[in-house]
């Protein structure tokens, strides 16, 4: 689906296609869905659109009427309050309920092994991804107003790094239908970019470390895909076709999508095709990001029961030549794909459900430095290198040149099993069990030879390494008062870490002069986590929720085992990490506080936290500048870092059919041992706008247009310095304040037919995120910083058949 998004709230995400009807009618169907949506309280007014969708085929009517549900007559109004965020929708607000929660969870086919009482979770629904214009799902969830503490460090237009409240890389445990997530190389690789968004039921964000249901992780991100569809009528196919085009940098997406099945088995096959070419900043400067990939999404599930059910998707990505601007190497090719089998059983009687999980995955990629962006004399970033190495060789090569080549391979695989319980008296319970098992390899090749240094080449990498990651967990929630509703839950796992030693490369940092390890590469570590949150209805429009959550976690393979890997880790796309096989476990307790406001016209809330995070994994520096802008780094713990913030949201009802909206966002982390500002902080950040829709029942067109305000970084990280007694290395460089605004909006002919267009950076402002990555000046370079994209029109149009 190609339709309107920008860096806004996901309410102007209109409207919904038949395939999210397919998703509501299978859902229907699942006898535990019908209680659930009856009567739920949002927390939302009203709204204007007509509470009931209009079917496309016959096999929806049959839903609708007496005979849905053995005789019972459905009201799907709070359904669509869960799935349809309309422009004049308050679910914009994301004041999310259990209840919604637990909506969403059913229609996307998902039995969660846990309980939905928790502090700072987000959803983000179907239809904010199925109406994005970014090309990139977790930049998608970092510009939907549900999901507010999420942002993202832009490599690639296709490749963004989520980051959520501060925690990043493995920090953030990240799964799509069960299955475990992570890059085969975190700055050449995304966590989501093997995510064709067309097909997204919905998405959770948890941002503290809540999620144990999952693993062991600090925050979460969960993906769930939508199920196969189910037809009361018979066999049925239909077919979806969608395009956009964003002129600026000649990006277009394109997908079809077949779907079918009967009444107790369905299917759907997705090919999704991304392309772009280099765009331009505001003031006209073309940043090398250039993309090439191929998507295939299949899924198909059957009933195996009255209430349990198969679900087996599988995933394939040929992603060709992509270019990351400002770091060392490019991808020529990098190949993916993953399967997962579930099984899942509801029963809405007994409140009985159980869902066991399984998945394997491998992603295989290949790059160099062979690209042109990588030499132009308008973004430098290989010409620093050069000239390092002219310099060395006494300038007696000047047309010499450097050359790099790097692959690396990733597999994925594991389970999980759980059981929750709910029988309707005020107590509910879940346990479960998990196993995650990641296998990842990265070797780097460097041929100097043409500068006649002696050394002709030199070869770095990450060893084979592996994590093996059981886990079990239990859940409990109880109605303590009508008002009070209070959540526990514990997990253990007994995680251990190892590289193969007979894989290290010669010279390698962790091998004596005489080539013997010299270094411990088994780890095994207990991991804990913990969490109580408790859900208080203050009055009739306000409520509270109060939670702390502890959790330990594994470090990543790269920190532990890189061996001098060229990673873009820092704000500089220059750094090279040596691992640290001792390095501790980390160990975090986050404090969180949410109040929410609903009123008939005006609705908010305000969110803070604070976390306190012992063994923080982080890097000392090396003290000397390298010529072509570089910094070594070595992976170290330090003793305590704490991260606090809040977010907030407020948005008002102005007439029938206009809304104003407006957020704000603050993140603060320190490095309390050295007393410094930690690495990849994004600064104060405010949006406000105004949403305008069809108030008429076919809500044939909707309008938003919005400001984006962020305030200036100059809270500039620093690292600790290699070496006794040297004062702290600072790391990042000022980034100015800026402001871009937006316009976005829809069309729907008829039921079948979507437009959407709209512009982001509407008036072309030339500006800079603070994680963006940029290169220092050094030895007679000038920065070099990637910009951000100018403005950035869009066309969507999508059709069903």
């Amino acid at each position: 689906m190609m339709v309107a998004g920008s860096a806004s709230a996901a309410s102007a995400d209109d409207p919904r296609f038949d395939f999210l009807e397919f998703a509501e009618s299978f859902a229907v169907r699942q006898g535990g869905t019908i209680a659930l949506m009856q009567g739920i309280e949002t927390g939302s007014r009203e709204v204007s659109q007509p509470t009931d969708f209009s079917p496309t085929s016959d096999r929806l009517t049959s839903l609708r009427g007496d005979d849905a549900g053995g005789g019972q007559s459905l009201d799907l109004s709070n359904l669509n309050e869960v799935l349809k965020p309309e422009l004049s929708s308050s679910s914009a607000s994301t004041l999310n309920t259990p209840a919604q929660v637990e909506a969403v969870a059913e229609i996307t086919g998902r039995v969660d092994t846990g309980i939905a009482t928790t502090a700072p979770l987000e959803v983000i629904p179907a239809s904010t991804f199925s109406l994005a214009s970014q090309p990139d799902v977790a930049e998608t969830i970092a510009e939907a107003s549900t999901a507010p503490t999420v942002k993202t460090q832009q490599r690639s237009p296709i490749a963004m790094d989520p980051r959520v409240r501060g925690y990043r890389g493995g920090q953030v445990y990240t799964m799509m239908d069960g299955a475990f997530l992570t890059p085969v190389r975190s700055d050449l690789d995304a966590i989501l970019t093997k995510v064709d968004q067309s097909l997204i039921g919905s998405s959770q964000v948890i941002s503290g470390p809540y999620g144990l249901r999952y693993g062991s992780g600090f925050s979460f991100i969960n993906v769930d895909s939508l199920p196969t569809p189910r037809y009361e009528n018979g066999a049925e196919n239909h077919l979806r076709l969608g395009t956009q085009i964003r002129p600026n940098g000649g990006q277009t997406y394109n997908t079809a999508t077949l779907m079918g099945g009967g009444d107790k088995s369905g299917y759907y096959v997705n090919l999704g095709y991304r392309k772009g070419s280099d765009y331009q900043a505001g003031n006209g400067l073309a940043i090398p990001s250039s993309y090439d990939a191929l998507n295939l999404f299949s899924a198909y599930g059957r009933d195996l029961g009255e209430h349990t059910r198969m679900e087996t998707k599988f995933s394939l990505l040929d992603q060709g030549q992509t270019e990351y601007a400002a770091q060392f190497f490019d991808v020529d090719s990098l190949n993916h794909y993953g399967i997962t089998h579930s099984f899942i059983h509801h029963n809405d009687q007994t409140g009985f459900g159980w869902r066991v999980d399984g998945w394997i995955s491998n992603t295989e990629f290949n790059g160099d430095t062979d690209l042109s962006g990588k030499r132009r004399d308008d973004f430098a970033v290989l010409q620093r290198v050069e000239s390092a190495l002219l310099v060395a060789a006494g300038g007696l090569t000047p047309n010499a040149r450097f050359n790099g080549d790097v692959d690396g391979d990733l597999t994925t695989a594991g389970f999980r099993a759980g059981m929750t319980s709910d029988p309707g008296n005020g107590f509910t319970w879940g346990a479960g069990t998990d196993l995650r098992y990641v296998q990842q390899e990265i070797d780097e090749y460097y041929d100097i030879s043409e500068f006649n240094l002696g050394t002709t080449t030199f070869q770095t990498g990450l060893p084979t390494a592996e994590i093996v990651d059981p886990g079990l967990y239990v859940e409990g929630t109880a109605d303590l008062q009508p008002f009070w509703t209070m959540a526990v839950g514990g997990r253990i796992a007994f995680a251990s870490t190892n590289a193969d030693g007979d894989d290290l490369q010669t010279p390698s940092n962790f091998k004596d002069v005489g080539g013997n390890i010299n270094r411990d590469l088994d780890t095994s570590d207990t991991l804990l986590s913990a969490y109580v949150t408790n859900d208080i209805e203050l009055t009739d429009h306000c409520s509270a929720r109060v939670g702390v959550g502890y959790a330990e976690r594994l470090p990543d393979l790269t920190d532990r085992y890189s061996d001098g890997l060229f990673l873009a880790v820092v704000q500089s796309g220059f750094s090279r990490v040596i691992g640290n096989p001792e390095l501790d476990k980390e160990r975090n307790t986050q404090f969180d506080v949410r109040f929410d406001v609903d009123y008939e016209n005006v609705r908010g809330r305000t969110s803070f936290f604070y976390s306190w995070i012992a063994d923080y994994n982080t890097y000392a520096a090396n003290a000397i500048l390298d010529p072509s802008g570089a910094r070594l780094l070595q992976a170290v713990n330090t003793d305590q870092a704490t991260l606090y913030g809040f977010e907030s949201y407020l948005e008002a009802d102005l007439t029938e059919g206009l809304q104003s909206f407006a957020s704000l966002a603050y993140l603060e982390g320190t490095d309390e041992e050295i007393d410094q500002p930690l690495p990849g902080i994004f600064p104060l950040e405010g949006r406000v706008g105004l949403r305008l829709s069809d108030t008429q029942p076919e809500n044939r067109w909707g309008l938003e247009w919005g400001w984006r305000i962020v305030d200036e970084q100059d809270r500039l990280a620093f690292l600790r310095a290699v070496g006794a007694g040297l004062d702290p290395i600072q790391m990042e460089s000022f980034t100015p304040s800026f402001v871009t605004s937006y316009l976005r909006g829809y069309v729907r002919p008829n039921d079948r037919v979507s437009i959407t267009l709209g512009a982001q950076n509407l008036f072309d402002r030339t500006y800079y995120e603070h994680l963006n990555l940029r290169l220092p000046e050094a030895d007679g370079f000038e920065e070099t910083i990637v910009l951000s994209p100018g403005i950035t029109p869009y066309l969507g149009v999508e059709i069903d058949y």
